[in-house]
């Protein structure tokens, strides 16, 4: 004989506790669906790829509100029963798995696993992972170092960039490598995300679909999401969607230089300086050079296997924007010397960093 608080006589407590169950589920399911398709939480989409994972993203919320909405009503149901109907003193009856309602379960649960399986699972997958070459296509290398991306468009000759600048409705292949560490590639705005594994090449296409950079949209950058070292969080690059007009533009003004050091020709005298990087450290944190005169500065890199170089730039927010620099050596591996000679700016303060560590390696040049 059953306890009576499970009974299922004409206005039993387990009558009334399903039925409340049932309208709670009703409307937390219909209040959840609601939400997932009315409220975004997902970034704009800014390319064909990232489209769709967001599409695939919703189907799955949709499937997963029910079962939620589920547990949380059952929760409920039970927080507020009668403290008498909450735990039963002795083990009710045995329950096997036969009747309708056990065999409808699985079936229905089977079915609804099979479904998500194939959509959006096996169709989002081969839509997404797809990474073959087209005629037209954009290639563009990016490789991680401990802390920053180096960017370079080889079929442009922009062989070093600061930035990722995309032109909108084009087909691009990111080529993905690391010189160090692992790291992970991540664009945020395009919803792509890849392992940078060292010695190994992997790969990312993409069409972007929409205008946009970071300072309008903050997920426009790329960011490393594999923790890899103290400065993960700083390692970050600005990415631009721009018109084709705009995008040649930005090519042709890049593709001048094969470095990203603007030298000078000494014309009189020489002002000659050293600055040394060390266990992750400028040893100089303020510089003075003639405005206007000829500077020679050695760039001594004493961190074996570290990428480290020196940059000067008209301000902190140039450099943290992607802009070129006014002068400045390659990030490269020490141990290494590099010499950059260029002509000073005119007189005033400017912003220098390793491009690399900008979060401890920077200082202050006054052009006097």
């Amino acid at each position: 004989m059953l306890p009576n608080w499970i009974d299922g006589g004409t206005g039993s407590p387990m009558k009334r506790n399903v039925l409340i169950f049932g309208m709670l589920w009703l409307i937390l399911t219909a209040a959840g669906e609601f939400a997932a398709v009315f409220y975004d939480v997902q970034p704009t989409a800014r390319s064909d790829k990232g489209a769709e994972i967001e599409h695939a993203f919703n189907i799955l919320v949709y499937f997963a509100v029910p079962i939620f909405t589920m547990v949380v009503a059952a929760l409920i149901t039970l927080f507020f029963q009668h403290p008498t109907q909450r735990m039963p003193e002795d083990d009710g009856p045995e329950m096997h798995g036969r009747g309708w309602f056990p065999m409808t379960w699985i079936t229905l649960t089977t079915v609804l696993t099979g479904v998500i399986i194939v959509y959006p699972g096996f169709t989002g997958i081969a839509a997404v992972m797809g990474h073959e070459q087209k005629p037209g296509q954009l290639h563009v290398n990016v490789t991680g170092i401990q802390w920053t991306w180096l960017v370079a468009y080889p079929d442009q000759s922009v062989p070093s960039a600061r930035e990722i600048v995309l032109p909108n409705n084009t087909e691009v292949m990111f080529h993905i490598t690391s010189r160090d560490v692992l790291h992970s590639f991540w664009v945020p705005a395009f919803l792509m995300k890849i392992d940078a594994v060292p010695g190994l090449e992997t790969m990312v296409t993409m069409k972007t679909t929409e205008l946009g950079d970071f300072d309008m949209d903050p997920n426009m950058r790329v960011q490393c999401t594999e923790l890899c070292g103290t400065g993960h969080a700083r390692m970050s690059v600005p990415v631009r969607v721009v018109d084709q007009d705009e995008f040649d533009a930005w090519v042709q003004e890049n593709a001048r230089v094969e470095t990203p050091t603007p030298a000078g020709t000494p014309t009189g005298e020489v002002q000659a300086l050293t600055i040394a990087a060390k266990n992750v450290r400028f040893d100089l944190a303020n510089m003075a050079v003639k405005a206007g005169g000829t500077v020679r500065l050695s760039v001594d890199n004493q961190d074996k296997g570290v990428t480290h170089n020196w940059a000067l730039y008209p301000n902190e927010d140039a450099a943290r924007s992607g802009a070129p620099p006014i002068a400045g050596t390659a990030l490269e591996a020490g141990p290494i010397v590099q010499e950059l000679i260029f002509n000073a700016p005119e007189a005033g303060s400017y912003f220098f960093q390793c491009d690399a560590h900008p979060g401890t390696m920077a200082g202050t040049l006054v052009a006097e």
